[in-house]
């Protein structure tokens, strides 16, 4: 069953959240993940769904005004934690950290969703792979003894995509998952799942599961309408 990971950002409140729940309550399956922001986890690990962290520090703990600790939240019940988002990369220069925060999350047994993704100009470029591999190798190569098939998961989300409504075609979206799973493979002996992320929609969910390589979904914006949620996910195999 494929992995699907509601990221829903900055996004909802209390009150819309309580209708949210209401409308999923009894019909989301264990292959669902939701992100809310860390002031509502509790909200949902209350109703028994699994729930991640949509950032973690990193340090473990500390004179880090505003940040989160992978200790508290791993002590709050979460089992993922993403790691590496595009925003996050963009906004506070996350790539610097990333080998730290993989680090953090996998010792204290929290598991990882690492986002890679290229800009608009490195895939006109023909850059993506050389930008991929270059992401993985930061996040992995020292960390390697600590990761296993289980507790690292990647997601490929091209940067361009992301809110853009736009995704690239079957077969480019096919050849560069493979090239990711054979890169693990090959450099790293990893069999890694795959995600993929970037304007996923009930506009192309059809399309996407047309890819094989495919073996979840981090889903952004399309996961904040509970029906329209409920209805895309009810589509993935």
């Amino acid at each position: 069953m494929k992995l699907i990971c509601a990221n829903f950002k900055m996004n909802l409140t209390t009150p819309i959240l309580n209708i949210y729940l209401a409308a999923i309550d009894g019909k989301i399956k264990d292959n669902v993940i939701f992100f809310p922001s860390s002031l509502y986890l509790s909200m949902f690990k209350e109703r028994g769904y699994q729930v991640g962290s949509q950032n973690i520090s990193f340090k473990e703990s500390g004179s880090i005004t505003g940040d989160l600790s992978v200790i508290q939240l791993k002590e709050f019940g979460i089992s993922h934690t993403i790691v590496g988002h595009s925003e996050m990369r963009e906004y506070f220069n996350d790539s610097k950290h990333v080998k730290e925060k993989v680090n953090l999350a996998l010792r204290n047994k929290v598991k990882v969703i690492l986002c890679i993704g290229e800009k608009l100009e490195e895939y006109e470029k023909g850059k993506t792979i050389p930008v991929l591999k270059k992401e993985l190798d930061k996040a992995i190569k020292s960390n390697l003894k600590l990761i296993t098939n289980d507790n690292l998961i990647i997601a490929y989300e091209p940067i361009w995509a992301i809110g853009t409504g736009k995704i690239p075609t079957k077969e480019i979206l096919d050849n560069t998952i493979l090239e990711i799973k054979s890169y693990l493979k090959e450099q790293y002996n990893l069999n890694l799942k795959v995600l993929y992320g970037g304007s996923v929609n009930l506009d192309n969910i059809e399309e996407l599961e047309k890819v094989d390589s495919i073996d979840g979904y981090l889903i952004g914006g399309a996961s904040l309408n509970p029906e329209k949620f409920l209805s895309l996910i009810n589509k993935v195999n």
